[in-house]
């Protein structure tokens, strides 16, 4: 295992990249432009002003989505890097290419040190953020467990860095970072599991079918996270799972949680959870 920064990593032609889609984004910011268009002409057309209200939003909406439109036709935009001799996979978000550079914001692990690969989907129960709806929400997302054969310690230190940045406050190496994109595609679980948000291209099964020729590649595992009625848990427990939410780039589902099981008003919530969140992201 070998820490880098990015700039260190070798690129060849051969490689197989996974990055988050290029295509996926132009879509819908195409989309959205054209709706806030059709608001427009709407609006002028049958002297609507709400449908002009309606399309500032958007346009707003589409000012700030245009950040992630732009990131990701960077070089900067891959998570992993598979190559003969192993993985190349990068802890740093590509919407957080602004932080310091000279970072160790990536990890390769040579095939040898993988003692297994395995596919998850997990289907998760979250309450419903509005008293005014009782039902919960379900949300799915995919993730990929690497088994390591190997020493993590320093692995846990530079996510343990890379959170404080993402979640801390104040002032930051190289000066204050303005903007910070609290999203963190991979942390350090128990028993040295690596484990990868995997929303990138090509999908998992294009992993998968890869590393099958280097490690064992274990069958897809199914898993259900309930994190309705959190009252009866213990705060060690309760902490636990709001960290596992904010990890997961539901920073918002944390917060609101936070603020059902303390009583803390919005702010308070989202100060707790980000504290939660910086003093205890690498941890298993």
């Amino acid at each position: 295992m070998n820490l880098m920064t990015a700039a260190a990593v070798p690129q060849n032609s051969r490689d197989i990249v996974f990055h988050y889609s290029r295509a996926r984004a132009l879509i819908a910011f195409i989309v959205f432009a054209m709706i806030a268009i059709g608001l427009l002409l709407f609006g002028r057309w049958n002297h609507a002003w709400l449908a002009y209200y309606a399309a500032a939003v958007l346009i707003i909406v589409l000012l700030i989505f245009q950040k992630l439109l732009t990131a990701r036709f960077r070089l900067s935009n891959w998570l992993v890097r598979m190559i003969d001799d192993g993985l190349f996979v990068k802890f740093r978000s590509y919407l957080n290419e602004h932080f310091p550079d000279q970072d160790r914001t990536v990890v390769f692990i040579p095939y040898s040190e993988i003692r297994a690969a395995t596919p998850v989907k997990q289907r998760r129960e979250l309450p419903e953020r509005s008293h005014n709806r009782p039902l919960g929400t379900t949300s799915t997302r995919r993730v990929v467990d690497l088994e390591l054969a190997a020493d993590t310690r320093q692995l846990a230190v530079v996510l343990a860095s890379e959170a404080k940045l993402i979640f801390g406050k104040g002032n930051q190496p190289g000066g204050r970072i303005s903007t910070r994109y609290q999203h963190t595609p991979v942390r350090l679980g128990p028993a040295d599991r690596l484990r990868i948000e995997w929303g990138v291209v090509p999908g998992v099964d294009k992993l998968m079918q890869s590393l099958t020729r280097h490690t064992l590649v274990k069958p897809q595992l199914a898993v259900t996270e309930n994190f309705t009625g959190l009252e009866t848990l213990s705060r060690e427990e309760q902490e636990r799972r709001l960290l596992e939410l904010a990890q997961s780039g539901d920073m918002i589902g944390a917060v609101t949680l936070a603020r059902r099981l303390y009583g803390y008003d919005l702010t308070k919530a989202k100060e707790f959870v980000e504290s939660l969140a910086a003093t205890r992201s690498a941890q298993p």
